[in-house]
Parts: structure tokens; sequence; C-alpha cells
């Protein structure tokens, strides 16, 4: 084999292994970690933001999530939700029991959609979640069912581990 063709198969076997190590990063991107609400770039159509937000992504699995989210709202009210449980599209129990709220988790293009119903099954909250190239940011976007009718949100986290 003459050196140059030694040199182009050289080349190309690394060009290869790069995508592949590419292609297996991209696929293996990941919400798992902790990651703070970012207020400033977060919007509240009809809403109080919250004062603050931490969420804690233990398992991010294409058919198994698990998150703890802790809060203080607007008021200054402190809160904790919490989900674990597969990505199935199924109904699954969510939130204070009291409600009787359910969530139903899919997957979609690299997202996570829910949907949240009431305990009569009225739709109360839909959105979905989305990655960033990077990994560093976190976009939730959402609708959710209010006294004055409906709002959008958009709750963007950053991560910081």
């Amino acid at each position: 084999m003459s050196r140059k063709s030694y040199g182009i198969l050289v080349t190309g076997l690394c060009l290869l292994t790069l995508a592949v190590v590419a292609a297996n990063a991209a696929t293996s991107r990941t919400a798992q970690g902790t990651w703070k609400l970012n207020v400033a770039k977060s919007s509240y159509e009809q809403m109080q933001a919250p004062k603050y937000e931490k969420l804690v992504v233990m398992i991010d699995k294409p058919d198994l999530i698990k998150w703890l989210m802790t809060g203080a709202a607007a008021d200054g009210k402190s809160y904790v939700l919490t989900y674990d449980g597969p990505v199935d599209g199924k109904a699954r129990p969510f939130g204070n029991s009291e409600l009787a709220n359910t969530i139903v988790y899919t997957r979609s293009d690299g997202s996570l959609e829910w949907t949240v119903k009431d305990k009569l099954g009225a739709v109360v909250e839909t959105g979905a979640s989305q990655l960033s190239a990077d990994g560093n940011t976190l976009t939730l976007k959402g609708t959710t069912q209010q006294t004055g009718g409906k709002a959008n949100y958009i709750s963007v986290f950053d991560r910081v581990q």
C-alpha cells in the first residue's frame, strides 16, 4: 500500500470513528442531573413566576423518568413535586393524593411530553421538555388551566451539575 493510500485510509478511519462517537453522544444525551430555574429567561403568561425551583432528574431513560422538584411559589410557600415511573403513555398517579391528579408521559422527537388530568379527567396541564444541543439548558413549555382560562409558560432551567 502506498504512503498516500495509507494516509487516506487512516484519515477515513479516524473520521468514521469520530462520526460514531458523535452519533453515540447525540443519542445518549440526557437530562439527568441538577437544574436551577432561570427566572430571567422564563415567562409565565397570566401566572406569577415562582421565586425558586430546583429540579433533580435522577433517571432519564427512553422508557423511564424519575425526578424531584422543590420550589417556592411567588407567595413564598414551598412545594415539592416528584415522579418515578414509566414513560409509556398510560395515566399514573401524580402530585397531591387529595387532588387525585394523573400524569401521562410520552416521548416524541427527542422531547418528553406530558399531560396532567384532575380527578374528573379534565386536562389541567400539557407540556413538553427540550434539552439544548450542548446539554446545559432544559426548557419546559406548557399550557396550564387557570381560573381565568388557559395560560402558557416557558420555564428555562440551567444545569448546575
